[in-house]
């Protein structure tokens, strides 16, 4: 069995103090979140969250009463990810980021140059 050193999912508490209130102010009572790729782009890989139950293959961790599903292939790929809060983000905004991300991971459109 392979072991995996680095943790799933991190938040501060004032990133879950957030994401909870995003939640709750968009009638979410629900608190099983996967975390999917969406995609690549420009800047790199685009992550979604959504409302969901617990599949074969998935990782799991609980941020307090918060549980974050993501599929093994996917945390390996990315060895984990952070949600910043708005102020950790330097004022942009809330955002799910990848522990890892590699210049390979970058879109290939022509905007990039």
């Amino acid at each position: 069995m392979e072991t995996l050193n680095k943790e799933l999912l991190t938040m501060s508490d004032s990133a879950y103090d957030e994401f909870l209130n995003f939640l709750r102010s968009n009638n979410v009572e629900k608190n099983n979140i996967r975390i999917s790729l969406a995609g690549y782009a420009c800047s790199g890989p685009r992550f979604g969250l959504q409302v969901d139950d617990r599949k074969d293959g998935d990782m799991e961790t609980t941020i307090k009463d918060l549980t974050f599903y993501v599929e093994t292939g996917l945390y390996k790929e990315f060895e984990g990810f952070q949600i910043l809060s708005t102020e950790e983000n330097m004022g942009q905004g809330m955002v799910l980021r990848p522990n890892k991300v590699t210049e390979s991971d970058c879109g290939s459109c022509s905007s990039c140059s």
